[in-house]
């Protein structure tokens, strides 16, 4: 079974926003379930949001939802962590994100799972981001148009 799951590509002026894990020292981007509170994939992006970064809602604009959802599998070492029992992989969503300010991000006030942020030109990003969930990042970069190959 896929989880169900969302994703954000949060830009800002000319770069996007990475954010460096704090347990497994990787680049990705906002993501996170759906929860059973959650009213709507949009109502989750724009919760997980607030909670890894620690904006106020009033900090970002969600500019566009993807298309279609992308899936993909765990590595092993996920598959053996209790909250993911059952599942092989995520089913994502993608939201392209806008943040009206950068100093708006206030990790201090998150849930802690990333250490840092920064911003990324996108082929960098794509450089430098989690190898088993590049596919989907990937594919989601092309359908926006920010590359072409």
């Amino acid at each position: 079974m896929f989880r169900q799951n969302v994703a954000a590509l949060i830009k800002f002026k000319d770069k996007y926003v990475a954010c460096f894990r704090s347990d497994h020292s990787t680049w990705q981007n906002v993501q996170g379930g759906i929860e059973d509170s959650d009213k709507s994939p949009l109502k989750a992006i724009i919760r997980e949001t607030k909670e890894e970064l620690g904006l106020e809602e009033n900090a970002f604009k969600i500019i566009y939802q993807s298309k279609y959802w992308r899936r993909y599998f765990f590595p092993k070492e996920i598959l053996k962590k209790e909250r993911f029992k059952g599942n092989i992989g995520q089913e994502q969503l993608w939201f392209l994100i806008e943040l009206k300010n950068f100093n708006s991000i206030h990790l201090e006030k998150s849930v802690g799972e990333f250490q840092k942020v920064d911003l990324f030109e996108i082929e960098r990003f794509l450089e430098t981001y989690s190898k088993w969930k590049k596919p989907g990042f990937y594919d989601f970069c092309r359908e926006l148009g920010l590359i072409k190959y």
